[in-house]
């Protein structure tokens, strides 16, 4: 199924899944017309000093925008390394807190002895 929803997905991250495909897919339905219905030759020199390249139109566009994809990706990926670093860092002072939260918990508490009171405070009502 395409919209599988894993038993560890939480609702949030299946709707973020869900708009993806929504989003995505009308993208891929175009490119795949758009290379269908333009399949003209067009020359293609990406070197100045070798021949052109005969290619049909869509290839270069496609590569382009596959290009673009990648590059974007990639510096999307780059400008949240900050954001990944602050959340590692986060995850760390929580597992520190949640060990001294623990530790603080198994200290022992001695119960008070009270057999030195003397017995003349304790008679009186």
């Amino acid at each position: 199924m395409l919209f599988f929803r894993a038993k560890n997905m939480s609702m949030k991250d299946f709707l973020f899944t869900l708009l993806a495909w929504l989003l995505t897919l009308p993208f891929i339905v175009a490119a795949i017309a758009f290379a269908l219905y333009n399949q003209v030759d067009v020359a293609v020199t990406v070197n100045p000093f070798k021949d052109a390249v005969t290619l049909p139109v869509y290839v270069p566009v496609l590569a382009a925008v596959a290009f673009g994809f990648v590059f974007g990706s990639v510096m999307t990926w780059a400008a949240m390394g900050r954001l990944r670093k602050e959340r590692s860092d986060q995850r760390k002072k929580i597992k520190t807190l949640e060990k001294q939260i623990a530790n603080s918990n198994q200290a022992v508490v001695t119960p008070h002895n009270y057999s030195l009171i003397p017995s003349s405070f304790k008679d009186k009502p």
